[in-house]
């Protein structure tokens, strides 16, 4: 007997890479190449950042409790944060005040990198 209730299947959130194609020009085609080498991805876990990195924050994929006391000490969506250190938990500068994060709780935090 089919349910009313039936779960249908969840689109695949997998990230697709699309590249241009190589052209045979050795100006353009060594632009092409220097132009991707510095582009940032466009998201990943703030866990993946190194010290140094600059990233804006884009979502806060953590418990409730956790979500509102980061979005209370000011680290927030849209919020600029820099990894100051990435040792054994990563050491962030965020609106001028420096917050420490272990790694479980970095690992829920989606940002999104800049380049430089």
């Amino acid at each position: 007997m089919l349910s009313l209730f039936a779960r249908r299947p969840r689109p695949s959130r997998a990230l697709t890479v699309v590249s241009a194609p190589e052209s045979d020009a050795s100006a353009t085609g060594s632009a092409t190449t220097a132009a991707r080498a510095i582009t940032p991805p466009a998201s990943c876990p703030l866990a993946a950042c190194g010290p140094g990195a600059r990233a804006t924050v884009l979502a806060l994929c953590c418990g409730h409790a956790d979500a509102c006391r980061l979005r209370a000490l000011g680290f927030s969506e849209g919020t600029q944060v820099d990894v100051v250190d990435a040792r054994h938990a990563m050491l962030l500068d965020v609106r001028g005040t420096r917050i420490a994060l272990g790694p479980a709780l970095t690992a829920g935090i989606t940002v999104q990198p800049h380049a430089g």
